[in-house]
């Protein structure tokens, strides 16, 4: 039973959410939530940096958009928080770490994750928008 295997491993996780940065789609935000023994996962946004509104607009505007950047990636991160309770901490840790990128897969870079990874979600998101755009315009 995949409950039992879970809470042997992690312990009692009833729910996580939060949002993830990977390699795979790097400009979109990754919805990430689980609850017992269901996973999401979907993207519904670009991140913060990519927006014109981090780059334009009032001193207070931009500060606002740009409260979590840091150096040359943004706002690209990972959040997630877990609920529950007996959950073993370090297990889960380890778990999400092994997701993670070594050192060797973050020096490739973006144009080296698309190369080895894909780029599965981006480009499908902005030809749907793009194409959008261009029916409105032929209007």
């Amino acid at each position: 039973d995949k409950q039992l295997v879970r809470e042997r491993i992690m312990g009692h996780v009833l729910r996580s959410k939060g949002f993830i940065w990977t390699a795979h789609s790097h400009d979109l935000v990754g919805n990430f939530h689980t609850a017992g023994n269901t996973l999401t996962m979907d993207t519904t946004d670009h991140w913060n940096v990519l927006k014109p509104q981090a780059w334009i607009g009032t001193e207070s505007e931009k500060a606002v958009m740009r409260r979590d950047f840091v150096e040359h990636w943004g706002d690209r991160r990972q959040e997630i928080v877990f609920i529950g309770h007996d959950m073993r901490h370090f297990a889960v840790q380890e778990i999400l770490d092994e997701c993670l990128l070594d050192d060797d897969e973050f020096e490739l870079g973006v144009d080296g994750w698309k190369a080895t990874m894909g780029d599965v979600f981006l480009h499908g998101d902005m030809e749907e928008d793009s194409s959008e755009d261009e029916m409105e315009e032929e209007k």
